[in-house]
C-alpha cells in the first residue's frame, strides 16, 4: 500500500496535526513519561508524525516509518529511518531501553509478521529492556477493527501478550481498556478533557476505551519458537 498517501488522506489538514499533538503532549507528559527513562535509549517502531517521540524526554529517540513524511516532522533530537520495520535489527546499532509500539501490529501482513517483529525487538533492547505497546482492541471493537483499509491482522490483548511470551517477554502490566479508538472521533480533544480523562481511569476508559496498553519485559530463559496454533 502506498505508506505516505493513506496517511495524507486521514490526516489530510493541518489542524488536525496539530490537534493530534496536542493529545500526544497530555498523554506523554502525564501517562507514558512514567514508563520511559528519561536518561534512557527509546525507538519508536511506525512513527508516524512523531508525536510521541517529540513529546517524550529521553537521551536519545529512534524512529522508524515506511511513511516519508515522518523526516519532516522530526524534531531536532529524533533521528528517523524510513524503512520496513523488519530492518530494525540492521538499523539500530546500539541496545535500546524502550521500544514503543503504537498502532502498528494490526497493520503487518500476517501474525507471523507480528511474531516476527517482537523477536526482532527483543534482539535490540537491553537485558532489562521493555516493550510498550498502545493497540486498537478487535474484541472491544468488533466491525469498526476493520474501518480502516491498513488494518490487517486482528489482534487483542491476550494475543499480543501470547506472542510476546512466544519471543521471549513476560507480560508486567496489561490496561484493557485504554484510551478511545481513533483521534479523528467526535469526543471532544481540548486538553484539559484528556488530563481528566487520564486522571478518571478506569472509570472514563471503562465507557470510551477501545485500545489496551501493554508492557512486555524481557524474561529470563530462552525463546520459544514454537509458533503452532497462531
Amino acid at each position: 500500500m502506498d505508506v505516505e498517501k493513506i496517511y495524507r488522506n486521514r490526516f489530510s489538514e493541518e489542524r488536525k496535526l496539530r490537534e493530534k499533538n496536542n493529545i500526544w503532549k497530555v498523554l506523554c507528559k502525564h501517562f507514558f513519561q512514567k514508563y520511559i527513562p528519561k536518561e534512557g535509549i527509546i525507538a519508536d517502531i511506525g512513527v508516524g508524525y512523531c508525536e510521541f517521540l517529540n513529546n517524550i524526554k529521553a537521551k536519545k529517540k529512534y524512529g522508524i516509518d515506511l511513511n516519508p513524511d515522518s523526516k519532516n516532522y522530526a524534531a531536532e533530537d529524533v533521528t528517523i529511518f524510513n524503512a520496513n520495520i523488519s530492518d530494525v535489527k540492521n538499523l539500530i546499532k546500539e541496545k535500546v531501553d524502550v521500544v514503543f509500539l503504537s498502532h502498528v501490529l494490526e497493520h503487518l501482513n500476517s501474525k507471523d509478521d507480528v511474531l516476527n517483529t517482537l523477536k526482532s525487538i527483543n534482539d535490540i533492547l537491553n537485558d532489562k529492556g521493555k516493550v510498550i505497546i498502545f493497540t486498537p482492541n478487535i474484541t472491544l471493537l468488533k466491525g469498526r477493527y476493520w474501518d480502516y483499509i491498513d488494518h490487517k491482522v486482528p489482534l487483542n490483548e491476550l494475543s499480543i501478550i501470547e506472542a510476546g511470551e512466544l519471543n521471549g517477554f513476560k507480560c508486567t502490566k496489561c490496561i484493557r481498556r485504554f484510551l478511545p479508538y481513533t483521534t479523528k472521533s467526535r469526543i471532544p480533544k481540548f486538553k484539559f478533557l484528556i488530563f481528566c480523562y487520564i486522571k478518571l481511569m478506569p472509570l472514563s476508559s471503562f465507557f470510551l476505551g477501545k485500545t489496551s496498553f501493554i508492557i512486555l519485559e524481557k524474561a529470563d530463559g530462552t525463546i520459544n519458537n514454537s509458533n503452532s496454533g497462531i
